[in-house]
């Protein structure tokens, strides 16, 4: 069963809202253990998130489109072409830091990394499809991982629940159970989730 802690964040780019980011992360460190914790970060930008809580992992590498100067280990490079690329089960801890929706990368994720029954695994997600679904538009991978019908529409009051079916879908996919979970919502209209999930391999 889902352990969840409210975390808060006043702004989705203030520091509030990166005190929550790192918050969340150093959470699921801590629950993985530092010294067992192998970090891909698959939007890892500027660095931030590795110089706040990464940098104490046992090994790390990161993607970005944008060439990075700053020493850390770096694909420069479209992560989803990347992760269809390399083997996945060598890290143990993923960083979706997506602006958008990270459930692309998460179903790579779940498709090429087996967990195997009592493994543990973290995962790190921003969720900003709030937008998208004040659109009517319902990204496929949340189609997929939620289980929903396509052309289904007022879901923007409902973001919160949809993030739980994907979750919960995602779980499922792994193989996993979901056994810590750390949220922080943004409060401006970009409707910014800010998710720690610790999942373990259960027997199927």
């Amino acid at each position: 069963m889902a352990i969840t802690s409210e975390l808060s964040a006043d702004r989705d780019n203030s520091p509030t809202a990166f005190a929550a980011k790192v918050s969340i992360r150093q959470r699921v460190l801590d629950a993985v253990g530092a010294d067992k914790a192998n970090v891909f970060d698959a939007f890892a930008g500027g660095g931030e998130m590795h110089a706040a809580v990464w940098k104490s992992a046992a090994s790390y590498i990161g993607c970005d489109q944008k060439w990075q100067r700053d020493g850390r280990t770096m694909f420069c490079a479209d992560n989803r072409r990347v992760m269809r690329s390399i083997k996945l089960d060598r890290f143990n801890v993923f960083d979706l830091d997506a602006y958008g929706v990270p459930w692309e990368q998460a179903i790579i994720i779940a498709d090429r990394r087996p967990v195997k029954p009592g493994e543990v695994v973290g995962m790190v997600l921003t969720e900003g499809g709030g937008l998208s679904l004040r659109n009517n538009i319902v990204p496929m991978s949340v189609r997929v991982l939620g289980r929903l019908k396509p052309g289904i529409v007022g879901l923007s009051k409902k973001q919160d629940a949809v993030i739980n079916r994907v979750i919960e879908g995602l779980a499922k996919r792994m193989r996993c159970e979901v056994v810590k979970r750390w949220q922080a919502e943004g409060k401006t209209g970009a409707s910014m989730r800010y998710i720690g999930l610790v999942l373990k391999g259960v027997t199927r």
